[in-house]
């Protein structure tokens, strides 16, 4: 047999070294490759553990998550955030030696990656623009849990207060003309008195003297006199300034309660993110959702007593007030220019009240003989009567009672000649709202009355009383809107040890294969 010298096998084991390095250099590039992406898990996984410690109350009293940064203090600590966030990052980094040292030789940790460094970059909360990001969470909380035909009911409330601005804006246009007229009738009062009480005479010579008739002037008086006792301008006037809540509440007991206003968000200069977050929650319908949102949890006038800052919450979003009457009365004032617009509307359409306020403007004025100044006062006696109708619904809706949008002579009220007694006349209102059995409450003219608000003033005041009742009720004193973060971004930096980069590194001369890598992340509530 012949023998041969071993050059291939020589040739080959050559060779296997180069193959066995770049096996293992392919290897450790898949494994740098998956390395990376448990470090981008790890990053995110740290931040759903962080967001998981959003707040609890505000979560099942308002349905908003957040995040309080300050945990427990007056200010945001990014430092403490960072430091959670960090040891989160750091738990799931040991986990998988955590174990391996359990169960020696059951679990293969290929990664053995190590943060370096960890720090949190943009931020938003919960009050950024204007509270923007607490209006979409709302919405979207009632956009879940509000039923089907809800909404139907909503948008029907939305034409309601279609239809009231332009019954407002009719009712203040004849408000400003009947103040123009009044603001010339003394002048066409005493013209027309002048008129009727005296005459000229024409001496021999040409002269003309103007001379008074007693008999007249007695007439005319008597006539004036009789009308004045008859006009009740002077006690409506009366009627409007006085106590606006002892009229419309009588003996219902009033919330003393106050605020200080440099205790609100929007009294102080808050914390800012500057995270842009998407905003898709928007336009008619969600504005709906969003003032049902508020009065679903937010307490008002007909709640009563209460251990919150202020009691008439609702009355806040109207009034913005500091104090609990302060801000009934602007609701209140509100309700009833409300009423004033449909009321007023009404008796001009009505023609037997339209008759009835013509008798009594010749009763007050005819004795003139002036028909523009009997118009000018029948327009007065209009206005006033709405009003005097308008404070009676008032006082209906703050005694559990009922008042329809839009009247029939059935569901009114006041008469005429009541206008000379009213603050006696008021009284009756209290009985009439135990029989009523139609029409609208008090809640429903509050939604009408929020329909007619921007939803920038809405988000702004119900942020301010959703910090009062957090610090007050549920008993977290230090809370602050404007501390509660919802989203936010980190970086970080690990280190990925080569580890099958060893052999080709030791084989091939490639020294060490280890790399570091950079993550960037982010999470925000939807």
């Amino acid at each position: 047999m012949r023998r041969q010298r071993a050059v291939i096998t020589v040739f080959f084991c050559l060779l296997s070294v180069v193959f066995l390095g770049f096996s293992f250099a392919v290897i450790e590039a898949v494994r740098m490759a998956g390395a990376r992406a448990q470090c981008a898990n790890m990053t995110s996984l740290g931040l759903w553990s962080a967001f998981s410690e959003y707040d609890n109350i505000l979560l099942e009293d308002y349905g908003l998550f957040a995040v309080d940064s300050a945990y427990g203090g007056d200010m945001i600590s990014r430092e403490q955030l960072t430091s959670r966030l960090t040891s989160y990052v750091k738990k799931n980094e040991d986990a998988a030696s955590e174990v391996s040292a359990k169960l020696p030789g059951l679990l293969l940790d290929p990664w053995k990656v190590t943060m370096d460094q960890l720090t949190i970059g943009e931020y938003a909360l919960l009050t950024d623009r204007s509270g923007e990001y607490y209006y979409q969470q709302a919405v979207e909380y009632m956009a879940k849990t509000a039923w089907a035909d809800a909404i139907g009911k909503l948008q029907d409330a939305y034409r309601d207060a279609e239809g009231i601005r332009q019954a407002e804006s009719e009712f203040e246009n004849s408000r400003k003309a009947s103040e123009k007229e009044s603001a010339g009738m003394s002048g066409e009062v005493s013209s027309a008195k002048e008129e009727l009480t005296t005459y000229t005479e024409t001496a021999e010579d040409g002269t003309v003297t103007v001379r008074t008739d007693p008999d007249a002037v007695a007439r005319v008086n008597q006539a004036e006199e009789e009308g004045k006792r008859h006009d009740p301008s002077s006690r409506m006037a009366d009627l409007k300034s006085g106590n606006l809540l002892k009229q419309v509440c009588g003996n219902i007991r009033l919330s003393q309660k106050k605020i200080n206003s440099s205790d609100l968000w929007s009294r102080r200069r808050g914390n800012k993110g500057v995270l842009a977050l998407d905003t898709p929650r928007g336009g008619m319908v969600d504005d709906l959702l969003f003032r049902e949102y508020l009065l679903d949890h937010f307490r008002n006038f007909k709640d009563g007593p209460g251990d919150e800052t202020l009691l008439y919450q609702v009355e806040y979003l109207i009034g913005g007030k500091y104090t609990d009457q302060d801000n009934l009365k602007k609701a209140v004032r509100s309700l009833i220019f409300l009423r004033e617009g449909f009321n007023y509307a009404f008796l001009v359409m009505n023609p037997a009240r339209n008759e009835e306020a013509t008798s009594l403007a010749m009763l007050i004025i005819g004795w003139t003989g002036k028909p523009l100044l009997v118009a000018a006062v029948k327009h007065t006696l209009l206005l006033s009567w709405a009003y005097a109708e308008s404070l009676f619904d008032a006082r209906i809706l703050l005694h559990d009672g009922r008042i329809p949008l839009k009247k029939t002579d059935a569901d009114w009220h006041v008469p005429l000649s009541a206008l000379m007694s009213m603050n006696t006349f008021l009284k009756k209102a209290d009985g009439v709202a135990q029989s009523g059995t139609h029409g609208l409450q008090y809640e429903d003219y509050l939604r009408l009355l929020l329909n007619l608000m921007g939803i920038t003033t809405l988000k702004t005041r119900s942020l301010d009383m959703m910090e009062m009742n957090m610090r007050t009720v549920c008993g977290c004193p230090s809370f602050r809107a404007d501390n509660c973060v919802i989203g936010m971004t980190v970086k970080s930096d690990w280190k990925i040890p080569s580890v099958f980069g060893k052999v080709p590194g030791a084989l091939l001369g490639t020294g060490d294969l280890s790399s570091e890598v950079h993550i960037e992340g982010g999470f925000a509530y939807r």
